[in-house]
């Protein structure tokens, strides 16, 4: 369109003159022969200029002494305002153009150049700005010079090229720029232009490559990949795929790569290719698959893909006489040598464990880690004689003393086996089956196996009771609390009161805590259960307050299910306005294995408590898989010495050091230090020794209900019963 134009443009300007003229003889002649002739020919020349496609002006004395109504639409200004001087050169022409305008003016005035085209940006009378081309050339009206020329909108033309210039260093900047390596094949395949980041990418210069094909960088495994997607790209489809190129140095690159087809006037004349780097990607992958199905401290097969294979023997067996067996390894003694050696040498002892194991087992049996000393192994395609005499000679093995970093660490190992057979339906209950074998040898005799039988789910059935009937001993009114006194070993005053949860059945009797409270956690029923003791413990406190007693505070344990349920810290703000208890008066204990626990979520848990004013400890320290260094990052305010390391100051089992140790390290952390399980003086007197805040225990008084407590007399004394 804009070369048909500036075409126009030349003829109407080179003609423009002789068309005068010509029409003037015509005028002249006509005029000698018909006096009607000339009013004719010029309406027709009137006509024609001022109706034709571009707009045409004269310019005399530096102003418009005429202009067509095309020019009048292109600048939005009416003749008048033009002719009569109201809209000027100036207005009209852009500033940084002016001069140009000018310069051309006066160069056709003075005949240097008597005609010239040129092009400038211009103001219509809007304010919008449009592209024009203008053809001027000199010429004498009247006995004067005058400039005539013709002006052609290229507004569209200009635009269209601006558009063009930016997509294409858009385009460059895209390619060149990109951090992705960007490149394009000919239907060959060979390489026809390649971005910098191919260079990165590959290890190849960019001249070496525009000199391949990408064949040789590709994996001799995903060649046939690369190949199909390649077909596929330059037949029209866009596709995705993920494969492995050898750098020039020999190493090994993931990439992702989108392909698709290079199009010109419509045909296919190659392809398109964007391949981003996903090797660190693929590694995170890998890592993140591993720890999906593999332990992450032995490299054994995690429980997902232990019962994986597992599932597949299982469905292998059926309808045949397939025999297989689980056999489920619990290490004796682990815990203490964990606690004894730190954590760092229990993870290289776990990994000699997972070594020896796997030395005494064929190549096609699996073993695998299930959680902390706990391990499974598969035996395919095995008898009972076979499965039973493996383990005789795994008892055997891990007895044998383990070399641990200079130290020598010997462990006994409790083995339970179940074999297949046609009760069995799942490969989960293969797997309770032998675990249930182990339990009944760790409880009667340790470094020894137990083939599973039907006499051993008698336990099971055990637990399935107390399940069961837990659901109603609320209800029933079987559960009930006692109370200990925690007292201050300093000045042998009573300073507050632990709840304790009793349930006694009215089949089995007394049931002890650490027999239903884990199962309780294991059904949830934990979370009914343990709002019912906040309000016991709290109500009570509050009765105690009421009758005239010097406030204490009542601390009250609460599970980690407890702790992590969506609605825990609006329970214990509804406890507190519930009773009327102050919450300064109650303190929470938390076991330390909550410290294993998503640390955001319990810091932020902790910290609304600590916000509400309730106090909070941990419990049975020393006994988790944490150290006191965890102390640092959780508002706690007192910790608690397990009673295993209170009872250990008696026979100088290590006791004394680990309590002087959790007690000194705790002070310096500006917490206060609570021993549980005194039972008589000497313990007393070496914790009063190494500045024991408070103690509890047989010592000072047994758990009771509130009724049995005769609460501090005025000295504070505590008069047990």
């Amino acid at each position: 369109m804009g070369k048909f134009e500036s075409m126009k443009n030349d003829n109407l300007n080179l003609s423009l003159k002789s068309l005068r003229d010509d029409m003037d003889g015509l005028v002249n002649e006509k005029d000698r022969n018909d006096q009607s002739a000339p009013t004719f020919y010029k309406e027709m020349f009137e006509s024609l200029i001022q109706n034709g496609p571009v707009g045409m002006y004269i310019i005399e004395d530096s102003a418009y002494s005429y202009i067509n109504s095309r020019f009048c639409d292109l600048v939005g200004y009416d003749k008048d305002e033009l002719i009569s001087g109201r809209a000027t050169l100036e207005s009209i022409i852009h500033p940084d153009d002016l001069s140009l305008v000018q310069n051309n003016i006066n160069e056709r005035l003075t005949g240097e150049v008597p005609n010239k085209r040129y092009r400038i940006r211009a103001f219509k009378k809007d304010g919008s700005l449009i592209y024009v081309e203008l053809h001027s050339s000199q010429t004498v009206m009247n006995d004067k010079k005058v400039i005539m020329g013709t002006v052609i909108d290229i507004t569209e033309e200009v635009t269209a090229q601006i558009n063009l210039k930016e997509n294409r260093e858009r385009f460059r900047s895209l390619f060149y720029n990109n951090p992705d390596a960007i490149f394009t094949f000919d239907l060959e395949g060979k390489f026809t232009d390649v971005n910098p980041s191919c260079e990165e990418l590959s290890g190849y210069t960019n001249n070496e490559l525009m000199k391949m094909s990408f064949a040789p960088l590709i994996i001799s495994e995903d060649l046939p990949i690369a190949l199909e997607n390649f077909e596929e790209a330059i037949n029209g489809v866009t596709n995705n795929y993920d494969i492995t190129i050898a750098q020039k140095d020999g190493e090994l690159k993931h990439i992702n790569v989108t392909g698709f087809p290079m199009l010109i006037d419509g045909k296919v004349v190659g392809a398109y290719g964007i391949a981003k780097d996903t090797t660190e990607k693929t590694k995170y992958k890998k890592e993140i698959e591993d720890l999906a199905f593999y332990d992450p401290i032995t490299n054994l097969p995690n429980r997902n893909l232990f019962e994986d294979r597992l599932q597949q023997v299982f469905d292998l067996s059926e309808g045949n006489d397939y025999r297989y067996a689980v056999l489920f390894v619990d290490l004796d003694r682990f815990k203490f040598i964990n606690d004894s050696l730190g954590h760092h040498l229990g993870d290289e002892f776990l990994k000699n464990i997972a070594k020896r194991l796997k030395d005494n087992l064929r190549k096609t049996d699996t073993v695998g880690r299930f959680a902390g000393d706990e391990f499974a192994i598969l035996l395919p395609n095995t008898s009972e004689e076979d499965a039973i005499e493996l383990a005789e000679g795994l008892n055997k093995a891990i007895v044998e003393p383990f070399d641990i970093m200079g130290h020598s660490v010997s462990v006994s190992a409790s083995i339970g086996i179940a074999f297949s057979d046609s009760n069995v339906e799942s490969p989960e209950e293969l797997i309770k089956n032998a675990d249930t074998a182990m339990y009944y040898t760790k409880k009667y005799g340790k470094n020894n196996h137990t083939v599973y039988s039907r006499e051993l789910d008698l336990n099971a059935t055990y637990k399935l009771t107390i399940e069961r009937d837990l659901k109603t001993a609320l209800s029933n009114q079987e559960l009930m609390l006692h109370y200990q006194p925690i007292v201050n070993l300093e000045t042998g005053e009573f300073s507050a009161m632990e709840a304790l949860l009793r349930w006694n059945h009215p089949e089995l009797g007394y049931i002890p805590p650490d027999k239903f409270i884990p199962i309780s956690e294991e059904s949830g029923q934990i979370v009914s259960i343990g709002k019912w003791v906040l309000h016991m413990a709290c109500s009570q406190n509050k009765k105690w307050q009421e009758l005239g007693h010097s406030p204490f505070k009542i601390s009250v344990n609460i599970s980690t299910i407890q702790l992590q349920h969506q609605s825990f810290i609006e329970v214990i703000k509804e406890v507190l306005e519930e009773t009327g208890l102050d919450a300064k008066w109650l303190e929470l204990e938390v076991t330390e294995s909550i410290l294993m626990e998503n640390s955001e979520s319990l810091k932020r848990i902790l910290f609304q408590l600590k916000e509400i004013g309730v106090s909070i400890s941990i419990d049975d320290f020393g006994t988790g898989y944490t150290s006191l260094s965890y102390l640092r990052e959780f508002s706690f305010d007192r910790v608690k010495i397990d009673r295993s390391f209170i009872k250990d100051i008696n026979s100088d089992l290590n006791g004394k050091a680990i309590t002087s140790t959790i007690i000194s390290l705790a002070h310096k952390l500006k917490l206060g230090v609570i021993a549980e399980g005194i039972e008589d003086e000497v313990q007393l007197s070496f914790l009063k020794e190494e500045f024991c805040d408070e103690g509890q225990g047989y010592y000072f008084c047994h758990p009771l209900p509130a009724e049995l407590h005769q609460l501090p007399n005025p000295t504070g004394k505590v008069r047990g019963t």
